[in-house]
């Protein structure tokens, strides 16, 4: 086995009590000495520098990568209050490095993303990549653009998967981990090379409704008309309201009727969840919207979620054709959770039984999911998605 893996959660309240705690109970999982890479997942309560400093006080100088959630996922339950500290050892044939960048506003984030990928390729040279993951701040405004930087560098079909980190849906600050520092505006990731293999499922199972329309007017995250119209007319035809009616159910509208962009040779649509409703009609999203994008609003319930779910299980085992997993990754939008409310569990009881009680499964709760759309291979332009199960299984 080239990956070891212990996995250690804790629900304690105290951070630095929560951070001995789950060390403590990944350590006593994890069969090596030498411990080579760290992720952290937590609840935005816990996540504080102290947490870090803990960790590299028994462990240090040791890399640590990961980001806060909404919620944290561990096996097949969700914690609205917790920390996951993971623990991976690898053999000598796997490779990697992490890398972190700040300030991702000032830089702009194509900028940021190009640097990010520069960072990551040091020290590969010679040295087949074949997986980048990524955590980035999740209240950017064009996380789009900084995927797109960091496969400038990379390669525009390598293949990246990650998860915009989320608070408790106050939408105030989200926190990326990167060794020794818990930073705002920045993204952090690392590429991952030689004895591995992963598969990648990710799926929503929202439907389109009605018509395709184009958006004639638009700007990063922000559409202020389609079918030059004003933006909001696509849902007050839809559902016979008015502005102020939208801005009250906005909650709900965005969860149950997201806006669905058409991906030229993809059968999936990419999903764009609303942040906000302006009184003028103009639509702020979760992700951007290139204009002349083709559109359609979307429909989802809580059947075709869990739908979607066995979907992902299913191209993961595709995707591994039979090799083993050491752990399981899932990066799942907080949507979902909204949506499904005491189903939640459900869908990660579905995705805890189909791969077993011996395969750790952690996890958070997004403000998007980062990976390709169905591409063979699912090698292809990466996107930010809104209200997909992402799951990655990694092996050695």
């Amino acid at each position: 086995m080239s990956i070891n893996v212990g996995v250690g959660l804790s629900t304690a309240k105290d951070p630095i009590h929560a951070a001995q705690e789950a060390l403590q109970r990944a350590r006593t999982r994890f069969l090596r000495e030498k411990i080579d890479l760290v992720f952290v997942f937590s609840t935005i309560n816990l996540s504080t520098l102290v947490i870090l400093e803990t960790i590299q006080t028994f462990i240090p100088e040791v890399p640590i990568i990961g980001c806060s959630g909404a919620a944290i996922i561990h096996d097949k339950n969700s914690y609205n209050n917790g920390l996951i500290i993971m623990l991976l050892g690898f053999s000598k044939e796997v490779y990697f490095n992490t890398a972190c960048v700040s300030n991702i506003k000032n830089k702009t984030p194509i900028h940021a993303g190009e640097e990010l990928g520069e960072k990551l390729l040091y020290g590969f040279k010679d040295i087949r990549r074949d997986l980048g993951l990524i955590f980035c701040d999740g209240l950017i405004d064009n996380t789009q653009d900084l995927v797109n930087g960091m496969q400038e560098r990379l390669g525009k079909s390598f293949p990246l998967v990650g998860a915009c980190a989320s608070d408790n849906l106050k939408y105030i600050r989200t926190n990326i981990f990167h060794n020794a520092e818990t930073l705002s505006d920045s993204a952090c990731a690392m590429l991952w090379g030689g004895k591995i293999n992963f598969g990648l499922g990710i799926k929503h199972g929202w439907k389109p409704l009605g018509k395709q329309h184009l958006v004639t007017k638009s700007r990063g995250n922000i559409i202020y008309e389609i079918d030059s119209r004003p933006a909001t007319y696509l849902y007050e035809e839809y559902l016979g309201c008015d502005v102020k009616k939208l801005q009250n159910e906005l909650r709900f509208i965005s969860v149950l009727y997201p806006i669905g962009i058409y991906v030229p040779g993809e059968e999936e649509y990419l999903l764009r969840n609303i942040h906000s409703i302006e009184n003028d009609g103009t639509l702020i999203l979760q992700g951007s919207i290139p204009e002349n994008s083709q559109v359609r609003l979307m429909i989802g319930t809580k059947e075709s979620c869990l739908q979607a779910t066995d979907q992902a299980i299913d191209a993961v085992n595709k995707e591994l054709a039979g090799k083993s997993a050491n752990f399981i990754l899932v990066f799942n939008s907080i949507s979902r959770h909204i949506l499904l409310r005491r189903d939640a569990e459900k869908e990660l009881e579905i995705i805890k039984k189909q791969f077993g009680d011996e395969i750790p499964v952690v996890g958070l709760y997004t403000y998007g999911e980062l990976a390709p759309l169905t591409a063979i291979g699912y090698h292809g332009k990466a996107y930010l998605h809104n209200q997909t199960v992402t799951l990655l299984a990694i092996g050695g």
